[in-house]
């Protein structure tokens, strides 16, 4: 049994997800670990969410529910933050759910470390290894840490709260794409070693009417700040930072973040004036444009052909390209 001082505040951000709500709520109830209590923060839902919320609430007092205007996924997160009372802290989205051991494996893994993280069932899961991770090792091995799974993700991971506290650590307010990494990167400039588990205790359910799924006008800006935040974490020290076969890595990994990026932008805008423009957007950004210009070995004829499109200044030709690669 852990005393009072080692509770677990998990912050629950609704919104519309009364037919999901029940399935996370129920997984949190499930856990080994029963030292926890759950902020439900309800961000101005207008299906029945705030009522199934209410209802778990007057069934568990652990359960403690927040109302707001709709503001978004960060503020919501935030508000939880603000009001947890737990020694650690973690997040559970509400169309998604955890296995029962969610809670104890990540809460043994923080001992001796500042952050403890686990797998995740998705579309494409990562592979994981059970290990204490030095901060400078991870930052040294782009080939093995930069995943999803270690940097993306906010959900799969404890945090301690007063790190986050200390700190004045918070979702940024306004981005609409990659908000968790900007997070991610920030706490773990307080980290010196992250415990990693490599059995999948988080379930991500995908969702289509998501911001993942719809175009965000914003998607250059928000996604050039994650991918600054990214290199930096890899090269503290700046260019030169990694050994060459870690920096031909990480370029390689840049290399398909930039593709995907693009590939959003082509599926997901409107019409063809704003892809051309989208795509102009991105590649002013130094580090994409590189990228880009100077593909990596291993990225085939195609990658080729794009630099030398993007050299001409070729739009149109890049751009029915890209949707090829």
């Amino acid at each position: 049994m852990h005393s009072e001082t080692d509770l677990i505040s998990i912050v629950v951000p609704v919104y519309n997800v009364a037919a999901y709500l029940p399935c996370c709520l129920d997984s949190l109830l499930a856990q080994t670990d029963q030292n926890w209590q759950a902020l439900l923060v309800d961000d101005g839902s207008t299906d029945d969410s705030l009522a199934v919320c209410r209802a778990y609430e007057e069934k568990d007092p652990r359960f403690l529910v927040f109302h707001q205007k709709n503001a978004g996924v960060c503020a919501a997160r935030n508000l939880g933050i603000a009001n947890a009372n737990g020694r650690y802290l973690c997040f559970v989205d509400s169309d998604d759910w955890v296995e029962p051991e969610y809670l104890s494996v990540l809460r043994r893994g923080i001992h001796g470390a500042q952050m403890s993280i686990c797998g995740v069932a998705c579309e494409e899961p990562e592979t994981l290894w059970d290990e204490t991770v030095r901060l400078e090792h991870m930052r040294a091995t782009p080939s093995r840490y930069a995943g999803n799974v270690y940097l993306n993700y906010s959900v799969n991971r404890l945090y301690i709260t007063q790190i986050l506290r200390a700190n004045g650590l918070a979702m940024p307010l306004g981005m609409k794409r990659g908000e968790d990494a900007v997070f991610v990167a920030s706490y773990l400039r307080h980290c010196t070693a992250v415990s990693v588990s490599g059995r999948i205790l988080y379930h991500y359910r995908p969702n289509p009417t998501s911001a993942m799924h719809r175009f965000q006008p914003a998607i250059c800006e928000d996604e050039t700040v994650v991918m600054q935040r990214q290199y930096d974490f890899f090269h503290p020290n700046g260019p030169g930072s990694l050994s060459p076969a870690e920096e031909a890595a990480f370029r390689l990994w840049l290399f398909g973040k930039v593709l995907g990026i693009l590939r959003y932008i082509l599926r997901y805008a409107p019409n063809n004036a704003i892809r051309k423009a989208q795509v102009r957007r991105l590649l002013e950004f130094p580090l994409a444009r590189r990228c880009l210009l100077d593909p990596p070995a291993g990225t085939g004829k195609k990658a080729r052909l794009a630099a030398l499109l993007l050299r001409l200044h070729a739009w149109d030709a890049l751009i029915g390209l890209i949707k090829t690669m």
